[in-house]
């Protein structure tokens, strides 16, 4: 509600002060930087944090969220630094800290590159202090706004004071485990503040577990009785889902950890429980349905989480993993090994991970790649790094050899565009776009029904689970987007343009790509917000959006996914490739904020 009463504020003072002119942001969505006035710190001193803002048209207004650990930071003030403009008192809610500023009287609104504001904090604990912009919301002279929804970033290190004494750091009580197979605690390794255990805990104590010295591997049962007792303590969330933790702890010397679970407890038609798997290698959240009601033959079935063997990789895929992390899960059914894979229970996986300097100014080229059996790394496009867990997290449907990886791809032609060229190196590391040539891209070159189709499915990961669609008359067999036609099809994402064709080659209309985008969010159960056709009216083109394509557009607009360009949406213009890399960051990049 504070939030709300912030930009109303803003906005109400705005307009009783001046007659307001006409004016409009940019089509593409402005990015943002987070600057420090130093990497590391001494505690107890000051550190300011600088939020710029790049590729800026008409900017008049804005609130924004940035976030910062409280336990190490304590928040002193903020300025923008113009003496003409009016703010709100700053709020800080837990930890996150809320701004709104706005100009007064009728001047125009600033564009190009505008520092929004610097924030001053204390810092007051040592450790590695992580500032992140979550979002910003801009209004331009014509009252019309615009959130943005970003991951900017940036991290300090605060060090001992400066008479070299550090500060205490509290020590975990230990939570006691009973003996047994399984070591059940109600707990986890620690007792929360409030002195009760985690619910729907199970932790498996080096001690419980069985190790093969020759392999280097330490295995682990789960038994029905510390599954059942563990179920019992948890309740389903509004979705009807219970969430239950089995934690393996470390096994010194273990390069490879293995669980052992009663089938019946995976073999599901219905998902009813995550449960999340940790162990020192990598954690996994697996659902109930992983399998099929009698789907299994084995009365137990077994998970195994190891260090992935890349010695066999070429030299080139080799120096790219570098140091990273690699894993190799895998499940067994007795004794034989499961090629599982099920589009309908899909798997996330959260590997630990700390960036590097240079990684930290770049978190969205972090990647993760499937190592294929001949060696090949194939892009997961899903996967990314999440400063919350640190962790580098993707979803998969199918267990295998994985790696994280630093992947810095661009263009020789896209230097200048500043509005999109971050855009398409992020879509280019994580193989969803590519360019027309290892160093072009093409950017102005105008993007045909086919490829956006095929930039879609490969960004939301569609499958043909649902089913593959009849081939249309004007694609041949074969051709690379032959399949992301027919699985669009099978989704009811497409049905061409009529007399089963689809016109593969034609260049594709603003309206159209934005119809396809839209169906495929909803399809994808991505987009559940209803259509608020008044979001139209602030463009002056909007009674040229073609009735089929009305929906479509205005609730890309409702997500903040489209914002037009010269106050006008250019319904019936061709779609460049640039301008769709742009669209298709921004779903992206909205799946996982």
């Amino acid at each position: 509600m504070r939030r709300k009463l912030q930009l109303f504020g803003l906005l109400v003072l705005m307009s009783i002060m001046f007659l307001l002119p006409q004016a409009a942001f940019a089509d593409t969505a402005p990015s943002f930087s987070l600057g420090l006035n130093a990497s590391q710190v001494s505690l107890g001193n000051d550190i300011q944090v600088t939020i710029t803002a790049n590729n800026i048209t008409d900017l008049y207004a804005y609130e924004l969220n940035l976030d910062f650990d409280p336990t190490m930071l304590e928040f002193k003030g903020i300025s923008n630094g113009d003496s003409d403009g009016f703010s709100v008192d700053p709020q800080v809610n837990e930890n996150q800290l809320q701004y709104a500023y706005t100009k007064v009287g009728k001047v125009p609104g600033d564009s190009g590159t505008v520092k929004l504001a610097t924030a001053t904090f204390k810092t007051i604990r040592q450790g590695s202090a992580v500032f992140q912009l979550k979002s910003v919301k801009f209004v331009n002279s014509n009252l019309n706004d615009y959130t943005y929804n970003t991951d900017a970033m940036v991290s300090a290190l605060i060090v001992t004071s400066s008479d070299g004494t550090p500060t205490p750091t509290p020590t975990p009580t230990p939570t006691p485990t009973s003996g047994g197979s399984g070591g059940y605690s109600g707990g986890g390794s620690t007792i929360p503040q409030n002195g009760t255990a985690n619910p729907g805990t199970i932790v498996m104590q080096a001690g419980d577990a069985t190790v093969d010295a020759a392999t280097k591997t330490a295995i682990f049962t789960l038994t029905e009785a510390n599954w059942e007792k563990a179920i019992g303590q948890v309740s389903a969330n509004a979705k009807g889902v219970k969430n239950i933790k089995f934690e393996m702890k470390e096994v010194p010397g273990a390069k490879e950890y293995k669980l052992q679970i009663p089938s019946k407890l995976l073999s599901n038609n219905e998902y009813s429980v995550q449960i999340e798997v940790e162990s020192p290698i990598t954690s996994l959240f697996i659902p109930n349905n992983m399998f099929h009601a009698d789907e299994l033959s084995s009365a137990i079935v077994t998970l195994k989480i190891g260090e992935a063997d890349v010695s066999k990789l070429g030299n080139d895929v080799l120096n790219r993993i570098g140091y990273r992390t690699s894993i190799d899960i895998s499940m067994q059914d007795g004794s034989k090994t499961i090629a599982w894979n099920n589009p309908s229970a899909p798997v996330a996986v959260h590997m630990p991970y700390s960036p590097n300097e240079d990684e930290k100014q770049q978190l969205e080229h972090i990647v993760v790649w499937f190592l294929s059996d001949d060696g090949q790394p194939v892009p997961v496009p899903n996967g990314r790094y999440d400063m919350k867990t640190g962790a580098v997290v993707f979803t998969t449907t199918h267990f295998s050899k994985y790696a994280a990886a630093f992947v810095q791809k661009t263009f020789n032609d896209i230097v200048s565009l500043d509005w999109a060229k971050n855009q398409i190196e992020v879509l280019a590391a994580k193989g969803i776009i590519n360019g027309t040539s290892d160093n072009l891209f093409d950017p102005n070159k105008p993007v045909t029904r086919a490829d956006f189709l095929v930039m879609l499915v490969r960004a939301l990961e569609l499958d043909s689970s649902r089913g593959m669609g009849d081939k249309f008359a004007d694609v041949q067999e074969g051709v690379y987007y032959d399949r992301s036609l027919r699985i669009a099809r099978g989704m009811g994402i497409t049905e061409g343009a009529g007399d089963n064709l689809f016109k593969p080659a034609e260049p594709i209309t603003r309206e159209d790509m934005m119809v396809l985008a839209e169906r495929t969010l909803r399809v994808a159960k991505q987009m559940t917000i209803p259509s608020n056709q008044e979001q139209l009216k602030q463009f002056n083109d909007y009674l040229h959006v073609s009735d089929y394509a009305v929906h479509s557009v205005a609730s890309l607009i409702e997500m903040g996914l489209v914002h037009g360009y010269d106050n006008a949406i250019h319904p019936k213009d061709t779609t460049n490739r640039a301008q769709a890399a742009v669209l298709i960051y921004n779903i992206f990049t909205n799946l996982y904020k």
